[in-house]
């Protein structure tokens, strides 16, 4: 069987290789467009430090039940949840007030989960309170109102969002599951067990994450066409606008 620190390396292997490879896909796409794409890369870039980081035992602590806590995952959770939660919602079309939200109740969920290690109860049951409410609000907010925004788009976006919404969902009910098995709850898996379907989880998420976004090339223009409008000033409204009209071209110079 593969010792724990050993798993946490050949994860790190694994997303430094995944992030070289987004890198270079983005290098390949037009100059003025590939600063947008950054955040695939970075969401594989942090989950490769976190397993390095884990791989040497940083920022590891042990809970009153003696169970081991690395903590530089929680790190880079509490990075990327945003981001992808952001991304998504910026391709629904969400206002500036849903994007806020939305990363500031991922950092909650996040952020609560962690925080919950270190106290001692009745606190961490307070702090159990803050995950539930924080992923149950975060959830709604995908789900309907991001979702209601999505309608408006284009058919590319309302694709994109809805492969996105259902991947980070997917993604969350599995950590919950993950969360009640593992050793440091039921106990139903050993350290093996749950580093190994951790560790896939997380990279099958962040490369899917990945993927999707920089396939869906007619989804991704329309997006940053609407960016740029709002950097400049062209939006009037109190959100982030992210249409634009079938019939703008798009510059292959660009």
């Amino acid at each position: 069987m593969i010792p724990e620190l050993q798993l946490y390396r050949i994860a790190f292997y694994a997303m430094v290789a995944a992030t070289v490879g987004f890198l270079v896909w983005i290098a390949r796409m037009p100059a003025g467009k590939r600063r947008y794409y950054l955040p695939v890369p970075i969401i594989c870039g942090t989950l490769a430090l976190a397993n390095f980081g884990m791989s040497i035992e940083l920022f590891r602590i042990t809970t009153a039940g003696g169970d081991p806590i690395p903590m530089t995952r929680y790190v880079d959770y509490t990075i990327v949840t945003p981001i992808m939660v952001v991304v998504a919602g910026l391709v629904a079309g969400a206002t500036r007030r849903q994007l806020a939200a939305a990363a500031v109740l991922s950092v909650m969920w996040v952020g609560s989960t962690a925080v919950r290690y270190f106290l001692e109860p009745p606190l961490n049951a307070a702090a159990g309170i803050v995950t539930i409410v924080s992923l149950v609000a975060i959830v709604y907010l995908m789900v309907w109102p991001l979702t209601k925004r999505s309608a408006s788009r284009s058919g590319e976006r309302v694709l994109l969002y809805g492969k996105l919404r259902n991947l980070l969902l997917l993604l969350w009910v599995f950590y919950l599951i993950m969360g009640f098995v593992s050793r440091q709850g039921l106990g139903l898996l050993d350290a093996f067990g749950g580093i190994f379907v951790a560790s896939y989880l997380d990279i099958l998420a962040r490369i899917g994450f990945g993927v999707l976004v920089l396939r869906a090339t007619n989804a991704t223009d329309q997006v940053i066409e609407s960016l740029r409008s709002s950097n400049a000033g062209d939006d009037g409204s109190d959100g982030v606008t992210l249409e634009r009209s079938d019939d703008t071209a798009v510059d292959p110079a660009d």
